[in-house]
């Protein structure tokens, strides 16, 4: 994941992969509302191991 890191929608939680994050979240449709997180975070809402 070199040069990636991990996004999570304030309004909806969605979770995104990337270099940045996008501009509109695409499951609630908000602008402008992802912050970094961490792994751990992202295992966390994400349910994955």
């Amino acid at each position: 994941m070199q040069g990636k890191k991990i996004f999570r929608c304030t309004v909806c939680n969605d979770v995104h992969f990337g270099v940045s994050p996008p501009e509109v979240c695409p499951t609630c449709q908000q602008h402008n509302v992802y912050v970094e997180i961490d792994a751990v975070e992202a295992k966390n809402i994400t349910g994955l191991c």
